[in-house]
């Protein structure tokens, strides 16, 4: 039976100011706080370890004040060992998944056999074992880095990538992944991201739970909501800043990519070009099942002489980037990750020896 007691109640109290501080404190702060932008490997490394110093350090507040003073021991440690359970095995056969939903096989040594040698290259360079090398079959342009102890290390790059991308962009975008995996990103965020989740499903099971207890007999149960409640708003605020925190995960996964081709440019020219592709996906695709007229057609399409992605990247540099969007996102803006990219290039053209751990 869920009884509140004066101890109880002072605790409530403070668990309620504590969250309404740390609310006014977020949304206060939000847009400069979460869309902060590096401006050095120092800064950066800073601001991942501060950043996951108060997810980890806000969240067991938080549950310490709920648990201890509301005597919810062994329902924090039910909750904390079925989560911990459900995200192992997530994490175990996510590789598995990922390949089936996207059509997943192993390059082909005679056909992309200058891909797997471009991977053992970059992971040479990185200090790390040559992960797995996979073709995703789909058109979409794109390339991630996935692993776990069943499956292993393994980066993927989809058809439509190959077919978009020139080889040395292709390289920069295969170093970004495998900095991915140096980094062990994969298990990083869901390390981080345990605490914020265990709060909100601590918070959904009070509040649930609330509905099968009788008000005459359990004198707690507004108690019980109100717990509840602030455990669920406060899982879901710091979900944001945990999304802030894989944002800085793809900083640094960029500076891996600039570090070991020795410039930050190929990336750049791949971020512009895949921003581009998918601004004009649809024309793209409609020109591409009109191939067989295009013989027809008055004007052609495809610039064989020309290559506006200079010209591109100078318009991201420049472009300004909604906060808003920012917030809800699990990648930094392009034109935010361009510029971070011409920090570091500066660097590097400097001469300042510069390295990603």
């Amino acid at each position: 039976m869920f009884i509140l007691t004066p101890v109880g109640l002072v605790s409530g109290i403070l668990t309620v100011i504590v969250t309404l501080i740390l609310i006014v404190i977020f949304s206060h702060k939000a847009p400069s706080i979460l869309t902060w932008r590096p401006r050095s490997l120092a800064a950066l490394r800073a601001g991942m370890t501060v950043t996951s110093i108060a997810i980890v350090t806000a969240s067991l507040l938080i549950l310490l004040l709920i648990s201890y003073y509301f005597k919810l021991g062994l329902t924090l440690w039910s909750v904390s060992l079925f989560l911990a359970f459900i995200l192992l095995i997530q994490w175990l056969i996510s590789p598995y998944i990922i390949d089936f939903l996207y059509r997943v096989r192993d390059a082909d040594p005679y056909r992309e056999g200058w891909l797997i040698d471009m991977v053992r290259e970059i992971a040479r360079k990185s200090g790390i074992k040559p992960p797995k090398v996979k073709i995703a079959e789909i058109d979409i342009p794109n390339a991630f880095a996935y692993s776990s102890p069943l499956a292993g290390r393994r980066v993927a790059v989809t058809r439509g990538l190959i077919r978009l991308l020139p080889r040395e962009e292709i390289k920069a975008v295969i170093a970004h992944e495998i900095g991915h995996l140096k980094h062990k990103d994969v298990q990083t965020i869901l390390l981080i991201s345990f605490f914020p989740v265990l709060l909100y499903y601590l918070g959904r099971m009070l509040i649930e739970s609330s509905f099968f207890y009788e008000r005459r007999r359990d004198e707690g149960l507004a108690a019980m909501l109100l717990i509840g409640f602030i455990a669920l708003v406060a899982g879901i605020l710091f979900n944001f800043i945990v999304m802030h925190f894989n944002r800085l995960r793809e900083y640094y996964a960029d500076a891996h990519s600039a570090i070991s081709l020795g410039s930050g440019r190929p990336l750049q020219r791949a971020l512009a070009r895949l921003d581009l592709a998918y601004k004009r996906r649809y024309l793209r695709a409609e020109l591409s099942r009109s191939q067989a007229v295009a013989m027809l057609f008055i004007y052609a399409f495809v610039d064989f002489f020309y290559d506006p992605i200079d010209e591109y990247i100078d318009e991201l540099r420049h472009r300004k980037v909604s906060a808003l969007i920012e917030i809800f996102s699990s990648h930094p803006p392009i034109p935010k990750r361009i510029r971070f990219l011409d920090d570091l290039e500066a660097k590097i053209k400097g001469g300042v020896k510069i390295k990603v751990e």
